[in-house]
């Protein structure tokens, strides 16, 4: 009994243990003021602590206030936090409280702007001195040397104001004939920058040619009051160049600054110098970040970086939220199962204990019967558990499929992307790697036990039951229309009932596509005969309709059957590829798949359709039954290289149909679109939708062509005048005929017959 106790004893100890989280870090930021270039950073130190998940932040902001940074700095202190990360509001105030924390043992990173104490572990920012020399010697350049320059300086005592005032004046005694007014009435702020430009213009009256602040906030405080002064014709220059809406890179693409420095905030190379100093590596104590002239040359070009840095980071966090919540189940899941191995421990425990009880009180050879009995009831109960868990885990395999693929696109798009490199790019490169693992790991499992293949298919595409749960969450998805869309993008119809397969879908397709929803085969054929789209992309085993009867149904109507189907489903084997195949499919992909074999399919399907509208929209226009021949021979051509021989009878009727009916009426002034609908049975919007798909023309520009080219006939081969020709041909003014005509072949009709 104490071997056994002690045995539980050691088993729960070590359960335990292996549950025991990694060390985590607690840094304080402590921020001199609130802006939009301090709220950049700090979102950049939140993207850089994503990489470690082991660091807690606590921002604070000083409010460009010395007293309360100091407080802030002490309750840091106090607080004891690994490490601080801090921008002095001033040089001086600030130089004991953080000498204090550097003795204490907290490591110290300056950033921006630094103290007159060397007590510090490492200091990352710009070259200010630099800063404020480059743009002198711009500023200087572009005044040619002669003119009246108005600085405002950034708040007095503060590091980096006196270092950028420094290198503009060093830069400035290279242009004696430059008279340079300064202010040091600034803070940083778009205030202080009109407080100091009114100082100036009440103790100046002459004319000014340019303004120098030092942060873009500055410059434009001080324009602000020399606009109300009238003072129109100043050139205004600063510094930060933040790419953020209404900041300075804007400016300077408006005009509104001539030029600004990029003032970089780097947030994630901060957060990644933190986590070196933590682990105890050593570390250069200057890390001086590269910057450079924001003008109107490369505004745009640094807009559009910024934009596509933006969505990366949306990106990054939308995953480390997903992550997040993973592993946050995947902790509790590990409780869960902790919880149920002790229970087991001591179920097992309390059943040895009352066995030994009972058997002592029986005689030995009713003991062994007894216990042989048990031996054996635990043998087949050991054997239906092994076959139940074969077939559990055969179930989870194929339910796998799924969410392996809604795994596989994202993380493939991670690992395409260009801009997510070094460390990143190692986490994102392991992820695929495991994926590869994990789908392979799967195939093993349904290798290792077959299920029939009906229950497979519901297992892999979701019971109706389980389509119920995801209602409400596509309910907004149903039934979107395109005309909401961008009209010059292809329109692909999505139709799966698992709603994070759709959302992964449209996440693929949106940028290239106008994505369309449907939520089941009779949701989605309903659709296709609505919005007539360029392709469909469906699952098979769906609810109310299966993708297989829907994509017959499509092949089948005359609204639709141009329409290009792909397959997309886990059921992997020959004989549901040959099913496919047979109800009309066009292509066929099993998941979990790529997003690039996706978008190269997609592309292949609507490729070798574009290469139908030529010839369809050429044998509508022909004019004599020679042409109509020649055209016709080329479409049915087309047809035989991209279309599949079921499809070429539809496309053809149709085809000779709307050009017959558009010949015959010809000359009709009155004929429009509308009557073709009602002679083919189509209303307007699916013979506009289907019209355009097929020939690159909508129905009013086959028509207008049409007569055009019966009009060129006539004019070339009759004596009939013009006039004559254009009422042959359907238009109740010559003047207009003879318009669409120059507008047509470059000539008008007088010119062409000559």
């Amino acid at each position: 009994m104490n071997k056994t106790l002690s045995l539980l004893t050691l088993t729960v100890i070590l359960l335990l243990s292996c549950n025991e989280a990694p060390k985590r870090y607690r840094i304080g930021v402590s921020q001199c003021s609130e802006d939009i270039w301090r709220h950049k950073q700090n979102k950049e130190l939140v993207i850089g602590s994503y990489i470690t998940d082991n660091v807690d932040l606590e921002f604070l902001s000083a409010g460009d206030n010395d007293r309360k940074q100091i407080e802030q700095i002490r309750y840091l202190t106090d607080k004891n936090v690994d490490l601080i990360i801090v921008a002095p509001n001033s040089a001086e105030p600030l130089a004991p409280v953080l000498d204090e924390a550097y003795d204490k043992g907290i490591p110290i990173i300056f950033f921006d702007r630094k103290t007159n104490s060397g007590k510090y572990t490492a200091y990352v920012g710009a070259d200010n001195y630099n800063v404020g020399r480059t743009m002198g010697e711009l500023i200087g350049n572009d005044m040619g040397g002669e003119g009246v320059l108005v600085e405002i300086t950034g708040l007095k005592g503060s590091s980096s104001a006196m270092e950028r005032h420094r290198g503009f004046t060093d830069a400035m005694n290279n242009f004696p004939g430059i008279k340079v007014i300064s202010s040091t009435l600034g803070d940083w702020t778009e205030k202080s920058g009109e407080r100091a430009m009114t100082e100036v213009l009440e103790k100046y009256s002459g004319p000014i040619d340019c303004l120098f602040g030092h942060n873009d906030r500055l410059a434009m405080g001080a324009r602000r009051i020399a606009q109300r002064h009238g003072r129109n014709d100043i050139v205004y220059y600063g510094v930060d160049a933040l790419p953020t809406p209404g900041g300075g890179i804007e400016l300077v693409q408006q005009g509104v600054l001539k030029a600004s420095y990029d003032y970089p905030t780097q947030g994630v190379e901060v957060m990644r110098l933190a986590m070196k100093i933590l682990r105890g590596e050593k570390v250069k104590k200057t890390h001086m970040l590269e910057s450079t002239i924001v003008d109107k040359g490369n505004a745009e070009r640094l807009l559009m970086q910024y934009r596509e840095q933006q969505r990366v980071a949306g990106d990054i966090e939308s995953l480390y939220g997903k992550l997040d919540t993973y592993f946050s189940q995947v902790n509790i899941q590990q409780k869960v199962i902790i919880f149920c191995i002790i229970v087991i421990v001591l179920v097992i425990f309390l059943t040895v204990y009352t066995y030994r009880s009972y058997v002592a009180k029986i005689r030995l050879n009713i003991e062994l019967k007894q216990r042989n009995e048990e031996l054996q009831n635990l043998y087949r109960q050991l054997e239906d558990m092994a076959d139940s868990r074969l077939v559990f885990f055969t179930n989870v395999g194929h339910k796998l499929r799924t969410p392996l693929t809604l795994i596989s696109g994202p993380v493939e798009k991670l690992a395409n992307d260009k801009t997510i490199r070094g460390e990143a790019k190692s986490l994102v490169d392991i992820m695929q790697r495991n994926m590869a693992t994990l789908t392979k790991l799967v195939d093993e499992i349904l290798d290792f036990r077959k299920i029939g293949t009906e229950e497979i298919a519901r297992i892999d595409d979701g019971a109706t039951a389980d389509n119920i749960a995801e209602e409400n969450a596509m309910e907004e998805s149903r039934g979107e229309g395109v005309e909401h869309h961008d009209s010059e993008k292809p329109v692909v119809l999505v139709v799966d009932d698992n709603a994070d397969v759709q959302r992964l879908l449209k996440a693929c397709l949106k940028e290239k596509y106008n994505v369309v929803l449907a939520v089941n085969g009779k949701e989605g054929l309903e659709t296709a005969r609505k919005v007539v789209p360029d392709l469909i992309v469906s699952d098979v085993m769906m609810p109310v309709m299966d993708g297989l009867e829907m994509c017959r149904e499509v092949k089948g109507d005359a609204v639709t059957s141009h329409i290009p189907v792909l397959m997309l489903t886990a059921r992997a084997l020959e004989e549901h590829r040959m099913e496919g195949y047979a109800h009309g499919a066009d292509a066929y992909i099993t998941k979990p798949f790529t997003e690039s074999l996706l978008q190269i399919r997609i592309e292949n399907l609507l490729t070798s359709r574009q290469t139908l509208r030529k010839a369809f929209s050429s044998h509508v226009a022909a004019v004599t039954p020679k042409e109509g021949e020649e055209t016709k021979g080329r479409q049915e051509k087309a047809l035989k290289e991209v279309a599949r021989p079921e499809d070429n009878i539809q496309c053809e009727t149709f085809i000779t149909r709307l050009r017959e009916i558009i010949q015959s009426n010809i000359s009709d002034s009155d004929f429009s679109v509308e009557k073709i609908g009602e002679t083919l049975c189509m209303s307007r919007v699916q013979l506009y939708r289907k019209t355009k798909s097929m020939t690159g023309a909508s129905p009013v520009e086959l028509i207008r062509k049409a007569r055009m080219e019966k009009g060129r006939f006539l004019l070339e081969n009759t004596d009939k005048t013009i006039s004559e020709v254009a009422y042959e041909v359907g238009f109740s003014a010559p003047s207009y005929f003879t318009k669409c005509f120059k507008d047509e072949y470059g000539v008008s009709p007088a010119e062409f017959r000559a």
